[in-house]
């Protein structure tokens, strides 16, 4: 009791919890964590999966689970899937059968909820972050990702462009990808302009350098000139601004840019980069904080956290 810091709530005196813990000092004691969690039932350890936790998004947001989990005795494990279901399924089932994780904090890679949606995972909580899994009780934390796309695309629509070529990272089916180019369209849409495919360019997660020169030489083959570009993510916009460096790009030189993210290269680059900028800590914090709720009993209800973006004007 007294090395559980319940020496006072179980009436134990104060000369005897001195004695307990001078006994603890004296034998450099510390509890076994082993121990402790086959009394309690508990592994005190939190699994986060991600799809690459070399993103800066998702490294800053790990950070900040474990800032979070730190403070309540937890460990966390982090796993990247690479966008892959078939990873992603490899990956909650080793965490949850083998790991033993109390909890799960997941940027899920999935189309549909049906993995998910088994039995089997009812007594797992689980948080998802940044992207939205159709399921009917599910816990999330994500951005405002239409409004911060839209407000980003009506900034550039204000300041007198009219053709914005949008980059956008594979799968497109996920909802953080299908709000930020449903933010672009209505932008597009509000003042006018109507949606044009060819301006739209999928760039896969695997080879983005290489597509973004692909939808380069296209937009230049086909005669457009666009007047900004918008990339839906951190990774596309160093790919655009490595891409504009070369002769064959020239013309793009005085194109504007922007990002769906905002990272601190974009402070030092030469060429101007205006960003929405996440509120990476506060995912991280919301979502740690929540699951650590679900898991303790105080949380028993679905919560669902959009959190606001911020335009960053450069």
């Amino acid at each position: 009791m007294v090395l559980n810091g319940k020496g006072n709530q179980y009436g134990i005196s104060k000369k005897t919890q001195a004695a307990v813990l001078d006994a603890i000092a004296k034998l450099d004691y510390s509890p076994n964590k082993f121990a402790k969690s086959l009394r309690t039932g508990k592994s005190y350890f939190i699994g986060l999966i991600v799809t690459d936790i070399s993103n800066p998004f998702y490294s800053t947001i790990a950070k900040n689970i474990e800032s979070v989990l730190f403070e309540h005795e937890y460990n966390l494990m982090v796993c990247s899937t690479d966008e892959s279901e078939e990873r992603e399924k490899l990956l909650v089932e080793m965490m949850i059968n083998q790991q033993g994780v109390d909890g799960l904090i997941v940027a899920s890679a999935f189309k549909n909820a049906s993995f998910y949606e088994q039995s089997r995972f009812s007594r797992t909580p689980i948080v998802f972050i940044d992207r939205v899994v159709p399921l009917h009780n599910a816990n999330y934390v994500v951005t405002d990702n239409f409004g911060g796309s839209f407000e980003i695309v009506s900034h550039l629509l204000k300041e007198g462009a009219k053709q914005i070529a949008c980059f956008a990272i594979t799968p497109l089916y996920l909802s953080t990808i299908e709000d930020r180019i449903n933010g672009y369209v209505q932008a597009l849409e509000k003042n006018g302009i109507k949606k044009n495919e060819d301006l739209i360019k999928a760039i896969h997660f695997d080879h983005i350098k290489e597509d973004v020169e692909k939808a380069l030489y296209d937009l230049l083959e086909k005669g457009y000139k666009p007047d900004a570009f918008f990339a839906l993510n951190n990774h596309i916009a160093v790919a655009l601004l490595q891409c504009m460096k070369k002769k064959e790009f020239a013309k793009f030189s005085k194109v504007e840019m922007a990002s769906f993210d905002d990272i601190d290269l974009f402070n030092i680059t030469d060429k101007k980069v205006i960003s929405v900028s996440q509120p990476v800590e506060e995912i991280g914090k919301s979502s740690s904080n929540l699951l650590l709720n679900i898991i303790s009993g105080k949380q028993t209800s679905i919560s669902n956290v959009v959190l606001s973006t911020n335009l960053i004007l450069r």
